[in-house]
């Protein structure tokens, strides 16, 4: 009753606050946007500024479409036909055509947002089908063109139109929308609710799934976009304002769901539109039987004051599986380099760079390593090394070439093999303490 009479007293306030509106019938066109501080209403003929504090007298507008997109980079307002192809700059006076084309009738309710003072849009309907594409108004050419991507057909969301949708960071980001279901039997006879999100990267052009998740909506709703750079779901099941971003879901519990009852809804849309300077919503409901009315609602008075604030969607599995398998095989493939570099012994790192080894390192040096290799894994006494040498040599003399061979066999094997130091083991004889010996570490 509370929200009947809130309903009531709002109706009184803008009829008096617009004199200058009168009750349009309800299958007529009419359309609100919001260009900077001020809200407009398009009509057949005119177009009204809803919130100029001078009164100012409707102006014609001669637009030649019927179903309108607006979009603004902040300084410019364009206004565009709902199905791309035909573009009009504002200013907040007049309308200016931009486009040298034609009404396509490609992309009703589609998304369309600005990336680099560029128009764009997503999806949408048209011919016979729902639409998964991006397309963009090429100014220098003055028509729409399709906008290339690198994503796959499965790698891309599934077509739909009237999709919760938000342009943040130059990123474009794609949540439930209205489409068809690919597995599901008379798939365009059975349109619904496709529950997944989506964010497209203009840099590489290609798309990533963020994730599924449900929200608690009927068909036919309503998006407002760019409320608090959201998206605001209203369904006569509840309104959401949904942050694709940083996956939030924020449910209104005490939104006026009578007033979402009342909305007009022309071509199962209705005509809604968000004042930042004003706080607060204007919107188009039916009147009586066969008419309309402006209505301005603050957003306290139709959001509550209430906020819920859960996760939005559950984060795609695959991309789950992917970074987890993508770790494992890091792991995997670390343990093994780890295990076959523990089990090549410097003996069997050697072994395999004898051939090599026998024709770079001196004759007598060579000997040397031979001969320690062919008693591994056992050590061997310095005696029998001093047998490499010639007879004619003393013993002190002998020792101290076997110590320069190990120094340059050492120093070859660390520099040009790579061979961690060090390379032998040395040891005294168990049975002679005063035998030294000698082995491959």
């Amino acid at each position: 009753m509370k929200k009947t009479i809130l309903l009531f007293c709002s109706l009184l306030q803008i009829n008096f606050a617009l004199g200058q509106i009168k009750s349009a019938p309800k299958d007529d066109i009419h359309f609100l946007f919001t260009f900077k501080n001020d809200t407009y209403l398009i009509d057949n003929v005119f177009v009204y500024n809803l919130t100029s504090l001078k009164k100012v007298k409707p102006k014609q507008h001669n637009l030649v479409m019927e179903e309108f997109n607006f979009v603004s980079n902040g300084s410019i307002g364009y206004l565009k036909n709902a199905s791309t192809g035909i573009v009009y700059s504002f200013d907040g006076i007049n309308f200016k055509r931009m486009d040298n084309s034609f009404d396509f009738k490609s992309q009703f309710r589609s998304f369309s947002f600005m990336h680099n003072n560029i128009i764009f849009d997503f999806g949408g309907y048209g011919l016979h089908s729902f639409k998964n594409i991006l397309t963009y108004f090429n100014f220098a050419k003055k028509e729409t063109e399709l906008f290339n991507q690198v994503s796959t057909i499965n790698d891309s969301p599934i077509s739909r139109d009237r999709m919760i949708a938000q342009y943040e960071e130059s990123t474009l980001f794609i949540g439930p929308g209205h489409g068809i279901i690919i597995d599901k039997e008379n798939p365009y006879e059975n349109a619904s609710f496709i529950n997944d999100y989506w964010k497209f990267s203009f840099q590489d052009k290609k798309w990533q799934k963020l994730g599924e998740g449900k929200i608690n909506a009927n068909y036919p709703y309503d998006v407002v976009y760019n409320f608090n750079k959201h998206s605001l779901l209203i369904s006569d099941k509840g309104i959401y304002e949904i942050n694709i971003k940083d996956n939030a879901l924020i449910s209104y519990p005490n939104a006026n769901i009578d007033i979402v009852k009342s909305l007009n809804k022309n071509n199962t849309l209705s005509s809604i539109t968000y004042n930042k300077a004003k706080d607060g919503f204007y919107i188009i409901i039916d009147n009586s039987m066969n008419s309309t009315q402006v209505l301005f609602v603050k957003r306290v008075d139709f959001l509550g004051s209430n906020k819920i604030v859960s996760k939005l969607y559950i984060k795609s599995k695959s991309n789950w599986i992917y970074l987890n398998f993508l770790i494992a095989t890091f792991i995997i493939i670390f343990f093994l380099i780890y295990i076959f570099k523990s089990k090549k012994t410097s003996h069997k790192i050697i072994n395999s760079k004898i051939d090599i080894l026998s024709i770079e390192l001196k004759n007598e040096d060579f000997k040397v390593l031979k001969k320690i290799m062919d008693s591994h894994p056992h050590y061997i006494n310095y005696s029998e090394l001093l047998d490499l040498f010639p007879e004619y040599l003393g013993y002190e003399s002998k020792k101290k070439k076997i110590r320069q061979s190990i120094i340059n066999i050492e120093e070859y094997l660390s520099q040009k093999i790579k061979m961690k130091m060090p390379i032998f083991i040395y040891r005294k004889n168990i049975e002679d303490k005063r035998e030294k010996q000698i082995r491959i570490r």
